[in-house]
């Protein structure tokens, strides 16, 4: 065998979702996520009676991250 050949591998190809279900899914992730950052911010707003300003560019990119990060998983 020479250096230049593949090697063959003995394991099954991995199954991938569709493309419809990646984004649906990706998706269902980023509104969650955005979701609990809104209910922290309203939590947080509510119980120290000050917004947090610093927070707010972080809860709208935190959940473009996360469903990128998801759909990263599958790629």
């Amino acid at each position: 065998m020479s250096i230049m050949e593949p090697t063959q591998s003995k394991e099954a190809p991995r199954k991938r979702l569709s493309t419809r279900s990646l984004n649906v899914l990706s998706a269902m992730v980023g509104i969650t996520t955005l979701a609990l950052g809104v209910g922290w911010l309203i939590y947080s707003w509510t119980v120290d009676l000050e917004v947090p300003y610093f927070a707010i560019p972080l809860v709208l990119t935190v959940p473009v991250i996360a469903a990128v990060a998801f759909r990263n998983m599958w790629d």
